[in-house]
Parts: structure tokens; C-alpha cells; sequence
């Protein structure tokens, strides 16, 4: 009885602890999904990230105890980014680095993945597309090596991303395609790859029909989940546009949570109804807030450094006064030259309508001259009829046997002679009097003609001085080309009409080798004009000493302002210190340069390749851009190519483009001697390759060489 007793306390004491461990380990669980569920809804509040960081840290303790890796370093991960986000990349870094020391420690491969991830996250959202592609890209191999039914949708969609902002629109739909085909996809990627897809074809412009399939299938994702993004209004926005309902197209943009995209969407819907009033209004206010938005972030950068900065304070302000008065001089020669446009407009019109009257002159010339020839007709069928009038005639007179039978068909044939001659002096007089009228207006037309070939020969001779003028805007002469501090530097530019759009220029200061190659939008007149403020600016601003990036987003405030037809200007942007090598470069929308290592041998795969630079975009069309700039430590030694699309556009009479392969063969082969004989090799190859067509772009090359 006393051993059963004994044993029934022991089972009792084994049940208790049971209840109590699976009593703790169901709390333990509960709380774990409570702290998971706070964690995604303080995640992007910037009112709530001191709560964020609390709730974070004891996720993470809780989930080291539970032994629960995944949400272990999820919470690590989103520590990562939020930091990162609100400028603390350091802290960032060291999360990563803690997470990825704690991953090799315990052997955990999610650990490893999961710190790769959030570093790719850390790099994306500090614009280093570089660095976080190849991160993601290393996260895949590493999923497919150790985890392979680990689904990384959201790897997938932060490379759509990056393809999408590089403007490689396949890649960026493969990525989104791959993210939806993950298994067991949750509702939020699914709803994230389908509107990334549609923000894809919305932006890069591809059919509407195309838009509005992947819109359907997004909409009913939507429905099915219940699940609407702030990016996904932003489709909706675009869907209306598309499809032409801008009064939608207007309430949806008034409904967006975004004050910035609220103000771009509006707008543009009060643009495409032609409500002018209202776009104006909205455009104020759109500048408004842009304008406190960066002066917010101006005066935190001064409260930050204002004592390193009161001794530069004077100087500043001297430079904005210069700056504001070379800008009150570039819009008056803007003004000057939209006169000189308009007036050049008014005198092309004028030549088109004397054109026009010439061509009506020519008309009733011929009329004229058809009419006289039916009238000659006319003249020799009643010549041919009198005459057979005269022999029926002659040969009745001769059949008539009676005297009075003759006298009488004599008189009649009297009559009727007479009449026809009297007939044919009347018809030979009117016309002869028309023939008169005829040849006088001929006359008058050919005077006119000849007043009209004048003026056409006046206005080619003006446009052969404005050819001059623009060539004379550009350094061409050999003197003009710096020969100091080791630089061999040549360029060659030839406009496809009198005039073109094709810019290049530069110009030494304080050691620094300063220099740009530009294309504007279209050929002609308007592309010179613009040509013309171009060279300027870069001028003007360059000499200034800004970096090649500030150069172009000052060329792009200046060059946006009232641009009603668009025109706009690629352009390679480039400072080159002639001690040290460095070049600091910008690309603005401009073909790549490429850049040719003088030490291989000619033929070597290696010795030339297209320089790889961020995608900026074009000058010109929309104000207030922010311009990357990037840099090179040293290119002495290496000669860089500098050219328009004039060079490996240029088709030959089948249609066939120059190429940027046979461009990039013949730098790899040719043997450098100098940079005038590298330009004029390209140029005879260009000649050799287009043979009889005509010139369609303007074609600029520049060569360049630092021993």
C-alpha cells in the first residue's frame, strides 16, 4: 500500500511538470506571435521607431530561446533596414555583421541567407544598385545550394527593381515572373510582382493592351485578398491614363497618400483635360512643396555644420549674386534667340507661300499653254475644211453644164469664201490677242520667280554664316587644341543640315581638364539654338568649379524652364585632374565613352571596353533632377572615345547601322599614334560604311589621351 502511495506522488509530480512545460511552452508561442504581428505593423512608421527597436530586441531574445531562427533573423534583418533608412548605416552594418557572426557560430543557413538579404536591403535603399544585385544574386546560388525550397519571392522582386531603375525592362519582368512561380507564395508578394509588373508597362510605355492584362490579373488578386498598396494606387492612377478616363485618371491622384505623388498625378490629369487653370495652380503648389521639402533638409545640413560653415557664409553668397546674374544673362540670350526662332519661322512660312503661289503661277502657265494648242487644233481642222470645201467646190463648178447653174454656185461659193475669211481673221485676231495676255503673265511669273530664287539664295547665305557662327561656338582649329601637361586631345564635328544639334567643348583650369560631348533632340535651327545655350552653361557653370554632376543639374534646371517643345540634350560630362589621372565624370542620358588600355597589344580582348555608368537621365525635360556622378582613380595612359549616336547610327544605303560592336573592334585593333589620326581612322570607316546615302544625324567624335 505505501509503495503504491509513493508511486502515485511521482506519477502526480511527472504529470504537473508536463502540464507546466507545455503550459510555458504554448505562452512562449503566443507571445512570440504577438511581438512578430507588432513588428510588421511598426515596421515604416517613423512616429513609432522607438517602439519598433523595444519590440525588435525582445523578439529576438524570445526567439533565441524558442530556438526560432526565422524569426530570429527577421527581427535582426528589419533592425538592419530601419537604421539604414534613417541614415544610421553603420549601426546598420554592425546588425549585419553580429547577425552573420551568430549565423557561423550556431551553423545556420537561413542565418547566413537571411544576413546576406538584409544587406542587399541596406545597399538598395542607399542607391547602391551595384552592390545589392550582386548580394541578391549571391542570395539565389546560396538558396539553391543549402535551401532548396526556401521561397525567395522577395529576392526576386528587389532585383525587379533594380532592372526597372536601369530601364531593363525584360530582366525586370523575368524577376517579377520568377517571384509569382515561388511555391507556397504569400498574398502580399503576389500582389507586390503583379503590381511591379504593371509599373513596369505603365513606365516603359508598352501597349495599352498589354497594361490593361496585367492590371486585370492584379484587380483580381486584389479582390481575392483584399489587399490594396500604396503602390497599387499609383497603377490604378496609371490604368485610367492609359485608357483614356482622366476624370478618374483626377479622382484617383486626389486619393493617393503620397503629397509629392498626389501633386505630379493631379497635375498631369488636369494637364491631359485641358483644365490649364487648375494644372498651373497645382504646379505652384507642387513647387511649393518641393522647395520646403528641400529647404527642410537644407536647414537640418546647416544646424548640423554651421559653425564649419560661417567662415564660407560671405563667399557663398558672393558666388549665388554671380551665379543669379549669369543666369538673368542666360535667359536673356534665350530670349534673343527665340526672337531670332520666330523670326526664322516667319521667313520659312513666307518661302513656303510664295512656293505655293509659284506652283499656282506654273498651273495656269500650263493651262495656257494647253489651251493654245487646242486652239492651233481648232485653226488647222477649219484650214483642212475649207480647203475640202474648196476642192467639192472647184469640182461642182467644173460638173455644172448650165450657165446659170454656174453663176449661182459661183455666187455661193463667193459668200461662203468670204465669210470663212472674215471668220478665220476674227478667230486669228481674238487669239492672237490671248496668246499677247498669256505670254505677259509668263513674264511677270518668271520676274516673280526670279525675286523668289533671290531670297532663297539670301536666306542659304544666312544659314551658311549661322553654320560658321556655330562651328566658331566649338573649338575646330588645330591651334585651339591643348597641347600641355601630356594631353593629346582632337574632335571633329559634322552637322547633317547647315546647322545641327551635335555640341562639344572644353577648356583648362587650375590643372583640371575640363570637358563635355553633347546631342540635342531633333536637327536644324531649333537643335543649334539649344546647342548654343548648352555650350554655354557648361561654360559658365564648369568655370564656377562645380563637379561634373552639379554641371548637369544646373544645365537641366536652366534647359527645363518653359521647354513647351521638348527639346533636350544628352550630354557626357567630365573633369580630369592632369597630376593625378582621376577623372570625375556624369552621364546625362549619353552614350557610353569608351576607354582603351594602351599597354595590351592591339587585339587583345581586354584593351578596349564601354565604360559601365549610372543611367541617368536626359537635360531638359524635367526640372529639379538629382544627377549620380561617378569617377575613374587614374586614366593616364589611356586614350577615351567620346561620340554621338551619329557614329554608330549611321546607315549605309541598305539601312544598316555602323553598330557599337564594329566601333568597339576597331578601338580593340587600331594602334594608337594620336588623337587626330584615331578620329580620322573612325571617320574614313563611318565613309567606308555608309558609301553613297546621306548623312542622317549630325556625327561628332572627340579623342582623348594623358601620357
Amino acid at each position: 500500500m505505501n509503495a503504491w502511495l509513493k508511486y502515485g506522488k511521482w506519477m502526480a509530480c511527472l504529470l504537473l511538470l508536463v502540464v507546466s512545460v507545455t503550459v510555458t511552452a504554448q505562452e512562449k508561442t503566443v507571445v512570440i506571435e504577438q511581438l512578430r504581428k507588432d513588428m510588421y505593423r511598426l515596421f515604416n512608421k517613423p512616429d513609432s521607431i522607438q517602439q519598433f527597436y523595444q519590440v525588435t530586441d525582445q523578439l529576438i531574445e524570445v526567439s533565441k530561446q524558442a530556438n526560432n531562427d526565422e524569426l530570429l533573423y527577421k527581427a535582426w534583418g528589419n533592425q538592419a533596414i530601419i537604421l539604414s533608412s534613417n541614415g544610421n548605416r553603420e549601426q546598420a552594418l554592425e546588425i549585419i555583421k553580429t547577425m552573420t557572426d551568430y549565423a557561423r557560430k550556431n551553423d545556420s543557413k537561413f542565418g547566413l541567407f537571411a544576413s546576406m538579404q538584409a544587406n542587399a536591403q541596406v545597399a538598395s535603399g542607399l542607391k547602391m544598385e551595384d552592390q545589392a544585385e550582386k548580394l541578391l544574386l549571391s542570395c539565389i546560388s546560396y538558396k539553391e545550394q543549402y535551401l532548396p525550397h526556401l521561397n525567395i519571392a522577395p529576392i526576386y522582386l528587389g532585383l525587379a527593381k533594380i532592372y526597372h531603375n536601369r530601364h531593363l525592362k525584360d530582366k525586370a519582368f523575368e524577376m517579377a515572373d520568377k517571384a509569382l512561380q515561388e511555391p507556397d507564395l504569400i498574398p502580399e508578394h503576389r500582389i507586390q510582382a503583379l503590381t511591379f509588373k504593371c509599373m513596369i508597362a505603365a513606365i516603359e510605355k508598352v501597349d495599352v493592351e498589354q497594361f490593361n492584362r496585367y492590371y486585370a490579373e492584379l484587380d483580381k488578386a486584389r479582390q481575392e485578398t483584399g489587399i490594396y498598396t500604396n503602390l497599387g494606387r499609383r497603377v490604378d492612377v496609371h490604368h485610367a491614363e492609359l485608357n483614356g478616363d482622366f476624370e478618374k485618371m483626377l479622382v484617383l491622384a486626389r486619393g493617393l497618400k503620397s503629397k509629392i505623388d498626389r501633386l505630379i498625378t493631379t497635375h498631369l490629369a488636369y494637364r491631359k483635360l485641358g483644365r490649364w487653370r487648375e494644372a498651373y495652380y497645382t504646379h505652384v503648389a507642387l513647387k511649393k512643396y518641393s522647395d520646403s521639402i528641400n529647404s527642410l533638409e537644407a536647414q537640418t545640413n546647416a544646424l548640423n555644420q554651421s559653425h564649419a560653415l560661417d567662415a564660407e557664409r560671405a563667399e557663398n553668397e558672393a558666388k549665388d549674386l554671380k551665379l543669379k546674374n549669369q543666369q538673368l544673362e542666360l535667359e536673356h540670350i534665350s530670349d534673343e534667340l527665340a526672337q531670332r526662332r520666330l523670326e526664322e519661322e516667319a521667313l520659312n512660312l513666307t518661302l513656303e507661300n510664295q512656293s505655293i503661289e509659284l506652283r499656282n503661277r506654273d498651273i495656269e502657265l500650263q493651262n495656257a499653254a494647253v489651251k493654245l494648242e487646242n486652239d492651233s487644233l481648232d485653226r488647222y481642222n477649219k484650214d483642212l475644211q475649207l480647203s475640202e470645201w474648196e476642192s467639192k467646190m472647184e469640182a461642182q463648178k467644173q460638173s455644172e453644164h448650165a450657165h446659170h447653174v454656174f453663176m449661182v454656185m459661183l455666187a455661193i461659193i463667193a459668200v461662203l469664201v468670204i465669210s470663212a475669211l472674215g471668220f478665220i481673221l476674227y478667230r486669228r485676231n481674238k487669239h492672237s490677242k490671248e496668246i499677247e495676255s498669256a505670254y505677259g503673265k509668263l513674264e511677270d511669273a518668271y520676274n516673280q520667280l526670279e525675286e523668289t530664287t533671290t531670297a532663297k539664295e539670301r536666306i542659304e547665305s544666312e544659314l551658311r554664316i549661322a553654320r560658321d557662327i556655330q562651328m566658331g561656338m566649338v573649338p575646330h582649329e588645330f591651334n585651339a587644341f591643348p597641347k600641355e601637361f601630356g594631353i593629346d586631345l582632337y574632335a571633329s564635328m559634322t552637322p547633317a543640315k547647315e546647322v545641327g544639334g551635335d555640341l562639344y567643348d572644353f577648356f583648362l583650369k587650375d590643372k583640371k581638364l575640363y570637358v563635355c560631348v553633347g546631342d540635342v533632340s531633333g536637327k536644324g535651327v531649333p537643335a543649334s539654338m539649344t546647342m548654343a545655350v548648352a555650350v554655354n552653361l557648361f561654360r559658365s557653370v564648369a568655370k564656377e568649379g562645380f563637379k561634373p554632376a552639379q554641371i548637369a543639374m544646373r544645365i537641366n534646371d536652366t534647359l527645363s524652364v518653359d521647354n513647351e517643345n521638348s527639346i533636350f540634350v544628352s550630354m557626357f560630362i567630365a573633369e580630369i585632374d592632369l597630376e593625378t589621372g582621376r577623372m570625375d565624370f556624369c552621364n546625362a542620358g549619353h552614350n557610353s565613352p569608351i576607354l582603351v588600355n594602351n599597354r595590351q597589344k592591339p587585339g587583345s580582348p581586354d584593351r578596349a571596353h564601354y565604360i559601365k555608368m549610372e543611367s541617368n537621365a536626359v537635360a531638359g525635360l524635367w526640372p529639379e533632377l538629382e544627377y549620380v556622378g561617378e569617377s575613374i582613380d587614374n586614366i593616364k595612359g589611356y586614350t577615351l572615345l567620346l561620340y554621338t549616336d551619329g557614329l554608330t547610327e549611321a546607315e549605309n544605303a541598305k539601312l544598316e547601322q555602323h553598330g557599337e560592336e564594329r566601333l568597339l573592334a576597331l578601338m580593340r585593333n587600331e594602334e594608337f599614334v594620336n588623337a587626330e589620326s584615331t578620329v580620322d581612322r573612325l571617320l574614313a570607316d563611318v565613309a567606308d560604311h555608309v558609301g553613297g546615302a546621306d548623312q542622317s544625324d549630325d556625327l561628332t567624335i572627340l579623342c582623348l589621351r594623358i601620357s
